[in-house]
């Protein structure tokens, strides 16, 4: 008598959700299991710093629907728990309950939690970060007209949350390490007019400061900071929030040679080279990628969305390897902007503006190949923008900077 296969998913966010969901949309018959610490079911995470952070969308339609799904133990056994150790000889998870799940093969979608700053005062009451639910409505509670918002750190959340707290009527102050705000993802041009859109909104933005500490006084927390210059100062604030990325949650891989500090590396079949039976997808996947000829961890919502759904394929005998044209967006005010590609290490950059002359797209040429590009309030053009990236298309930058030719005409 044989035993049913067991597949087992540690990670109850967004990729691993849509990992089991996939699974059974893929018929598979054996059993599921999604070990994961949050007490929601698996949703969508982008919409916590916007959406919900202001009150326009509750929580729950995050969900990754249907809800009828995570209440029924014959589509997957769903434990609310935390993964402590895996034994790769005998492949069994121990949880931190103590208990034990064997299995035959395990997905790994744990993504990561909020790194923290290691200043004193970091963990004074008010001192918030955002990852969850939970985090998103309690900053919430203590953004009110006319509060003090200090945010560390001007990348994709940070910045996200600075425009919404604008918009709720507080005051913020962002302070950033770096020369720039979302350093990461966009050049020069577009941080520089990203940022004047903030100020014009009434964001203060201290770039090229670091924190060094959080204290409590009469009137607030004092957030201390210095300038490259070496002049202190302090911002006081009711709330801070601290954004300065994310950490892998990978330490019950401790010993396996399956992760590194900074995730599980795979393969373009998103399997572990050290442990074929282990698969990863989402943000703590370090996935090679033959567009770079490197090796990528994504934090963005499309690739937890589409590797989730290559590792169900994965599982279920799909051999075409996974490649992911790196994708994300964010919302700031009324702008939407989108970023494709990998912009770091561009040679030239060239700029094309609409009709009345605003900034609408910001492209990233490396050795004369299109490697990326940003698109300002002019997501229509995603779709070509992709195909110049994909195909590392080299197009003369005269003719780039030419708004008069569609990108679509040059893919």
């Amino acid at each position: 008598m044989t035993t049913a296969r067991h597949i087992v998913i540690v990670g109850g966010g967004h990729a691993g959700g849509r990992v089991a969901q996939h699974l059974r949309a893929l018929d598979f018959d054996g059993s599921l299991t999604m070990v994961g610490e949050e007490a929601h079911p698996p949703y969508e995470r982008p919409a916590l710093s916007k959406e919900v952070l202001v009150g326009e969308r509750p929580p729950e339609e995050l969900v990754l629907g249907p809800d009828a799904f995570w209440n029924d133990s014959a589509s997957v056994r769903w434990i609310r728990g935390r993964a402590s150790r895996l034994d790769a000889g005998r492949r069994t998870l121990t949880l931190a309950d103590g208990s034990t799940l064997a299995f035959d093969e395990l997905v790994v979608a744990t993504g990561g939690r909020a790194r923290k700053v290691t200043i004193p005062g970091a963990d004074l009451p008010g001192v918030h970060q955002l990852r969850t639910i939970g985090d998103s409505l309690a900053l919430r509670e203590a953004l009110k007209p006319g509060s003090r918002l200090a945010v560390i750190g001007a990348g994709v959340i940070g910045m996200e949350v600075a425009a919404s707290a604008i918009r709720l009527g507080a005051e913020v102050t962002v302070l950033e390490a770096g020369r720039q705000i979302l350093a990461r993802c966009l050049p020069s041009v577009a941080s520089k007019w990203l940022r004047e859109v903030h100020a014009a909104r009434g964001t203060r933005i201290e770039t090229q400061v670091s924190v060094t500490g959080i204290s409590r006084g009469e009137a607030g927390l004092h957030v201390h900071a210095t300038r490259e210059s070496g002049e202190a100062f302090v911002v006081e604030a009711d709330a801070v929030l601290v954004a300065v990325g994310i950490e892998s949650a990978v330490e019950f891989l401790d010993g396996s040679g399956i992760a590194t500090a900074a995730g599980i590396p795979v393969g373009e079949d998103c399997r572990s080279p050290v442990a074929p039976w282990c698969l990863a997808a989402g943000d703590v996947s370090i996935t090679y990628n033959a567009l770079y000829d490197t090796a990528l961890r994504q934090e963005t919502w499309r690739n937890a969305e589409n590797q989730a759904r290559a590792v169900a394929e994965f599982l279920m005998g799909r051999t075409e390897p996974y490649l992911e044209i790196p994708w994300m967006w964010t919302d700031q005010f009324e702008h939407n902007i989108q970023v494709v590609g990998r912009p770091d290490g561009a040679e030239e950059v060239v700029t094309r503006h609409d009709k009345s002359g605003r900034l609408a797209t910001v492209l990233s040429l490396r050795e004369g190949r299109i490697v990326a590009g940003v698109l300002i309030d002019n997501g229509r053009e995603r779709r070509h923008l992709e195909k110049l990236v994909g195909t590392g298309a080299t197009v003369a930058s005269e003719r780039l900077a030419d708004v008069s030719i569609p990108l679509k005409e040059m893919c």
